[in-house]
């Protein structure tokens, strides 16, 4: 059953990525966008945080979910910005280094095993993120990388704080509250609100509502296939969809410029990612 739960959440988290996008790219508007995405991912968890309900009862608890809620809400707006330039297959294989980082943090902050076969795909996902470095110099490009590095520096982290996180929330309550604190934030700190929110819902409501729904819903059938006991082979199936990602951009969005470098990106990413994961 694991397997079901792992590839539900692979092809949704790809449709997610296509859509997104092709919703984003042209300079929309990424943070309207991330408040969406954090609005709509609430409220597809809700009904499974309230059937199983564990939540701190501490202030420190909830002290640190605020916090990761801020980075999350920093990471989404990072992630969706680079969307504007950068193609997801690109993107996609650049967000392979959140990898990296869990995986480094990981042994230093948190006193993890060193793993040599994680040492070696995390050199073989260096090396996917230096063939694009190399390949994509435009500023407008360039822009579009630095976002996406960076919002996988982010997402490092986030991953490590969620260690401390879940002995006082499970995944189903873990998994809301990180989607519902962003979404309030971003109300909050957004400029010009509830006139960018309008008019994003004025202009592709369908296909914001549709991505976002189904990266709730990845995200959801992501954590109950690692419930199940199989986070190795599960996490691994759901990196290799970057190469089903890869297809649907060059058939759907028809972006086929610089294939050869994205073909070869994506297998030293995926590559990278399901060595890091396989332990």
């Amino acid at each position: 059953m694991w397997l079901v739960f792992a590839l539900i959440s692979g092809a949704f988290y790809t449709a997610q990525g296509l859509i997104t996008r092709n919703i984003l790219r042209g300079n929309k508007d990424a943070w309207a966008f991330s408040f969406y995405f954090s609005a709509v991912g609430a409220l597809v968890s809700l009904p499974f945080m309230l059937a199983n309900i564990k939540i701190g009862t501490q202030i420190a608890p909830w002290a640190l979910m605020i916090v990761v809620g801020c980075l999350v809400v920093l990471q989404n707006f990072l992630s969706f910005k680079s969307a504007n330039t950068l193609e997801a297959s690109l993107q996609g294989s650049i967000t392979k280094f959140r990898l990296v980082w869990v995986f480094l943090l990981g042994i230093i902050v948190i006193h993890e095993q060193f793993s040599l076969l994680k040492l070696v795909g995390t050199l073989t996902t260096v090396l996917a993120g230096s063939i694009i470095l190399n390949k994509f110099r435009k500023p407008s490009s360039l822009t579009g990388v630095a976002f996406a590095f960076t919002a996988t520096i982010v997402y490092g982290i986030i991953i490590i704080l969620y260690k401390y996180l879940f002995s006082s929330f499970n995944s189903a309550s873990l998994t809301f509250f990180i989607f519902l604190i962003p979404a309030l934030l971003n109300v909050i700190i957004m400029p010009h609100a509830f006139e960018r929110i309008k008019t994003m819902f004025r202009e592709q409501h369908v296909p914001v509502l549709l991505a976002c729904g189904l990266g709730g819903f990845a995200n959801l059938a992501m954590n109950q296939s690692l419930a199940m006991g199989e986070a190795s082979r599960a996490l691994v199936i759901i990196e290799a969809f970057l190469v089903i990602t890869l297809i649907g951009e060059h058939l759907f969005l028809k972006e086929k410029s610089h294939l050869p470098t994205k073909i070869v990106a994506v297998g030293l990413a995926t590559l990278g990612a399901i060595l890091i994961r396989i332990v």
